[in-house]
């Protein structure tokens, strides 16, 4: 009986992790502005994320909500497909969870890849083995196509899986050996430190986005989540004040939970203070606008 209990526990335990993650996964889909990725929340269990690959001065060019947001594999459920960027509180419902091939078993054996002077690990398939944990969106059907010198990713939490996982979707042969085009090898979840101490550390999704980031982009930036500010600054007033607010939300959240052990910490501490000045001075232009506008419409 005290098994059962502590089973029971550690279930509860770990959907209330992984609901916590999707929570995350739903805030950060709404987000823009972001210099060296950008992310599209398409349905209550997947994120598409966009890395640039060299930091050449790049710009965020302001991607406009695009198919890839809003696309649905055929192999989805409804959850994901009726799943919209607007859902903040995914289910975990189980009837809620993509279908997905095979029932998982694990990870499997690991074989390291060096690239250039970074590494990436995929999981190795053997004849026989174990079902890979393969994404309910197939790289094959993928129909999202990434800006120009960036790379595209898959960042998921199905519940069936019961924790979340990360695919590389274009510039495979850039990042990992994976030994041919077989859409099993490349629907290979990547092995990532984050995910792998995600059931014995409190991981959240910005702990992956700058795993990913810091792999991807060359030269490793100092802080994965700088800003776009010349691209903010340009946004209509509304939408800066919206877009502004969004991002202090989330960049606050991280201050407040985040690992301030990581060396990009302290850059999102300086990185936050134009960003509220910036939401405050639009809050104030809106304010004398409205003011304006009852003036004149008072005549």
């Amino acid at each position: 009986m005290r098994k059962m209990s502590s089973a029971s526990k550690k279930e509860r335990e770990q959907k209330r992790k992984l609901q916590h993650f999707l929570n995350d996964l739903a805030l950060l889909g709404s987000l823009q502005g972001f210099k060296y990725f950008q992310p599209w929340l398409r349905g209550k269990e997947e994120l598409l994320l966009t890395v640039v690959n060299e930091d050449l001065g790049w710009r965020s060019p302001g991607f406009l909500v695009s198919r890839a947001s809003s696309y649905s594999s055929s192999s989805s459920s409804s959850s994901s497909s009726d799943g919209s960027p607007s859902s903040s509180s995914p289910s975990l419902d189980s009837r809620s969870s993509s279908p997905l091939p095979g029932e998982p078993h694990g990870p499997r054996d690991v074989q390291t890849i060096n690239t250039h002077t970074r590494t990436l690990t995929h999981t190795d398939r053997e004849p026989g083995g174990e079902e890979h944990l393969l994404p309910a969106s197939p790289s094959e059907g993928e129909i999202a196509v990434p800006e120009v010198n960036c790379t595209l990713f898959l960042l998921a939490g199905y519940v069936r899986y019961g924790r979340p996982y990360a695919w590389i979707r274009s510039n495979h042969e850039r990042l990992v050996n994976i030994g041919g085009m077989d859409s099993m090898v490349k629907d290979t979840p990547m092995k990532l430190k984050s995910i792998t101490d995600w059931q014995t550390r409190g991981i959240r999704v910005w702990d992956v986005v700058s795993e990913l980031v810091c792999l991807c982009t060359v030269p490793s930036p100092s802080n994965p989540f700088a800003l776009d500010m010349r691209y903010i600054k340009t946004l209509p007033l509304q939408d800066r004040f919206l877009v502004t607010g969004a991002l202090l939300s989330f960049l606050e959240m991280y201050l407040v939970y985040g690992n301030r052990d990581e060396l990009h910490y302290d850059k999102v501490v300086e990185e936050v203070k134009p960003l509220r000045r910036l939401h405050f001075q639009s809050l104030l232009e809106l304010q004398r606008l409205k003011s304006a506008s009852v003036q004149h419409s008072s005549r």
